[in-house]
């Protein structure tokens, strides 16, 4: 078991938290996650393959809540506590703690923590460049791989949108990028000071969610604490909901209310606490289908597409496949420490025949599939998947244009910006008209370059 994939994860469900401790059934630390160094000095260096106990000398079997955890089987949650570690550093944290379990057996306990002191100062410290803290910036509008004419359209609507404090909504399939394109809207605003959370609303129980959200009070359910939520942890920044559609109803209701009065109510208590959030939604299917379906509050909708951003499929935007596929080579070629040079001229063309249903994602993963397989410099085609082959041996007609000659560079050009007009125009009399030429002019072009009618209702 990966303890830090483990980790990660439960820091994705709750990531308002400052970090985590894992430790086997011994209390030995297996992992130890800290983000705030100006609090407690400890790192996963330190502390790992340590005593729980020589860490934090105040702890013993009876009182400790991770051995706790290991010993009953169940978590505890939003617990306070008062911790000396073994450098004299004294805090309190609020935490909660789960039981690790391999095959129904309890192999050890996670336990993730938010400090207390000095909570408001820290929630305007922002994620720094990555060469000084180590941790990955936030994405920005030039991490945008691409060279399509939709997208650099999509570009120019971020950056106007950036601008603003408006809701957005972001629609786009499975794999094409949504967190970055709603980290690029905050890298790129004036909030980009302050902090940038992200939830997906499918990862978590519908309850959980509410909690998450908008906070608890003690004695509001049971085992319930005092704790913020991510609309209070986010204040004055930007909170990103993906999934937003597989959210409850009622929670959507709740949400509403918040978006429109800027105030949010812990469960369990009837104060309201204004909040200044900049919300950005994003979902993998179409929002109206959505709203037809009940998954989605028509007035919910509404409100969140103030401003709407839709990205286009991989399918619909080949010529990004390229760059693509060079960025995520040299991507690569550093966490690897290999030396790729390229894909074949074959792999392309399968690339370029293949209609990519997992998208960017999916292309990333395909390169990386192919760095494991690659015993030589070039990805060739015994190195990728083999549904990408049978790809290229049913494909039959419409065969991209190859060779580097000014002629085939020119002729590949040209079939982009006719494709990305019949895409978008939907037949080809309003293409022509797009374009300026007449129909018979683009029909006969559509024939040299191989544009299938066939192809073109596919895209």
């Amino acid at each position: 078991m990966e303890l830090s994939n483990y980790v990660k994860e439960i820091l994705n469900i709750y990531n308002y938290y400052d970090g985590a401790i894992v430790i086997d059934r011994k209390g030995t630390i297996e992992y130890y996650y800290n983000n705030r160094k100006d609090i407690n000095t400890l790192t996963n260096e330190t502390t790992r393959g340590k005593s729980l106990f020589t860490v934090y000398p105040e702890l013993t079997q009876k009182n400790s809540s991770m051995l706790e955890v290991i010993r009953t089987g169940k978590p505890l949650l939003h617990q306070h506590q008062r911790l000396t570690n073994y450098r004299n550093e004294t805090y309190e944290a609020l935490f909660s703690t789960f039981p690790i379990y391999i095959q129904d057996k309890i192999v050890g306990a996670i336990e993730v923590f938010l400090y207390l002191e000095n909570r408001e100062e820290h929630l305007n410290i922002f994620i720094m460049n990555s060469e000084l803290t180590g941790a990955r910036a936030p994405y920005l509008r030039n991490d945008i791989i691409s060279v399509s004419p939709s997208m650099e359209q999509l570009k120019e609507r971020l950056m106007q949108a950036s601008r603003s404090k408006s809701t957005v909504l972001i629609y786009g399939e499975t794999g094409t990028g949504k967190e970055l394109v709603a980290q690029a809207l905050h890298s790129n605003s004036p909030r980009n000071s302050k902090r940038f959370l992200s939830q997906n609303c499918a990862a978590i129980p519908e309850n959980l969610l509410e909690s998450i959200l908008f906070g608890t009070v003690k004695g509001g359910f049971t085992n319930a604490e005092n704790h913020m939520g991510l609309f209070e942890a986010a204040n004055g920044g930007t909170l990103f909901l993906d999934e937003v559609n597989s959210m409850d109803l009622a929670v959507q209701a709740k949400l509403l209310r918040v978006l429109e009065e800027q105030k949010v109510t812990r469960i369990g208590s009837t104060e309201e606490i204004p909040v200044d959030v900049r919300i950005i939604a994003a979902m993998n299917e179409p929002p109206k289908d959505c709203v037809k379906s009940g998954k989605l509050r028509e007035d919910l909708y509404y409100r969140l597409r103030v401003v709407q951003l839709n990205i286009p499929p991989l399918r619909k935007r080949k010529e990004d496949i390229q760059p693509l596929t060079e960025y995520y080579i040299q991507f690569f070629n550093r966490a690897m420490h290999r030396q790729i040079k390229d894909v074949s001229r074959e792999v392309m063309e399968a690339f370029q025949h293949y209609t990519w249903p997992g998208n960017v994602r999916e292309l990333r993963n395909m390169i990386e599939s192919g760095f494991n397989l690659c015993e030589g410099d070039i990805i060739g085609m015994n190195d990728i998947d083999t549904k990408v082959l049978h790809t290229v041996e049913k494909a039959g007609t419409d065969r991209p244009i190859t060779g580097n000659s000014l002629k085939a560079k020119s002729q590949r050009f040209e079939r982009h910006i006719l494709k990305e007009a019949l895409a978008y125009c939907g037949s080809v009399t309003d293409a022509a008209a797009c374009l300026g030429i007449s129909r018979q002019t683009l029909s006969a072009k559509m024939k040299t370059l191989q544009i299938t009618e066939s192809r073109r209702r596919e895209e």
